[in-house]
């Protein structure tokens, strides 16, 4: 994979759906499956999903009130996303 693929990727239009005060949030964009997780500023990982696609609902019940990054890995390289929970 070159750099070129990997900008373009990241500039892709993969969206998160959420409202902060929700305990779903729903992803679009994707191309294929993708492996998608979630983890604060601090790298623990709070959520790990192997295989998601698009237009998938993720429960975020159990997340903890914060900032979280939500990086979504498929074969066409990875995106992140900032997700705030409220």
């Amino acid at each position: 994979m070159e750099t070129s693929d990997i900008q373009t990727l990241q500039q892709a239009k993969i969206c998160l759906y959420t409202d902060s005060t929700a305990d779903h949030c729903q992803i679009s964009g994707i191309n294929g499956v993708a492996q998608l997780v979630i983890s604060n500023i601090y790298c623990k990982v709070f959520l790990k999903i192997d295989r998601v696609e698009n237009g998938d609902v993720i429960c975020i019940q159990s997340l903890p009130k914060g900032v979280y990054i939500v990086k979504i890995i498929s074969d066409q390289g990875i995106v992140r996303r900032k997700l705030e929970k409220r």
